[in-house]
C-alpha cells in the first residue's frame, strides 16, 4: 500500500516548519521546489497494491535516491544525515524535523527493485537537470566527509535546532498535564 506523504502547509504551534527554517535561497530546497514530485508520485503510486501495510511516502524514499546519487553518499550514510539535516528532509518532503531516521537503510534498495532500472535513471536524470540550475553544485562536501559524518559547510546548526524543538516539547508536556 502506498504511504503518505505529510502535509506541507499544516503548522504546528511546538515544531517550527520546515518551509520556515530552511533558507528560501537553499540550493536544496531550489531543488526541491523545481522537482516535478508530483508526477513522480503519481507515476511510482502505480506500483504499490491497495492491500497491506502503508510503505514510506514515494517523495521520501525518491528524495533519498537523489540525495544519495547528490552527494555520492551510501544507504546508510544518507539515511542517517537525513535524521540531523532540515534541508534534508524538507527536500524529501518532510514538514517538521524530525531527529530520528525515516527509515532502514535496507528500504532504499527494496524501493529501487520496486521502481526498476529505467524508473531510477529517469529520477537521477531529472536530478542532474535540475540541480545546477537551483545551485546544489555550489554545496561544498569538505574533503573526505559523506553524509553521515556530520560535516557539511551548508548545513544549518541542526544540533541547535534540534536542542530548541526539545526544549519546547518538554514544556509543552508539562504544561499539558
Amino acid at each position: 500500500m502506498k504511504g503518505k506523504a505529510p502535509d506541507q502547509s499544516e503548522l504546528n504551534l511546538f515544531e517550527p516548519s520546515l518551509r520556515q527554517v530552511v533558507s528560501k535561497d537553499n540550493p536544496l530546497r531550489v531543488l526541491a521546489e523545481s522537482f516535478p514530485w508530483s508526477e513522480i508520485d503519481a507515476e511510482y503510486s502505480k506500483l504499490y497494491s491497495d492491500r497491506g501495510a502503508p510503505a514510506k511516502p514515494v517523495r521520501l524514499m525518491a528524495g533519498l535516491l537523489v540525495l544519495k546519487h547528490i552527494f555520492n553518499a551510501s544507504d546508510e550514510g544518507i539515511v542517517a544525515e537525513w535524521a540531523g539535516d532540515p534541508c534534508f528532509q524538507f527536500f524529501c518532503g518532510g514538514n517538521v524535523f524530525i531527529d530520528r531516521a525515516p527509515c532502514d537503510p535496507s528500504d532504499l534498495p527494496r524501493f529501487r527493485k520496486r521502481i526498476g532500472k529505467e524508473r531510477h535513471d529517469g529520477l537521477i536524470g531529472t536530478a542532474e537537470q535540475l540541480k545546477e540550475r537551483a545551485g546544489v553544485d555550489r554545496i561544498v562536501i569538505r574533503e573526505g566527509t559523506r553524509p553521515g559524518q556530520e560535516d557539511f559547510s551548508y548545513s544549518i546548526r541542526t544540533g541547535f535546532y534540534s536542542n530548541i524543538v526539545t526544549g519546547i516539547r518538554k514544556l509543552a508536556r508539562k504544561f499539558s498535564g
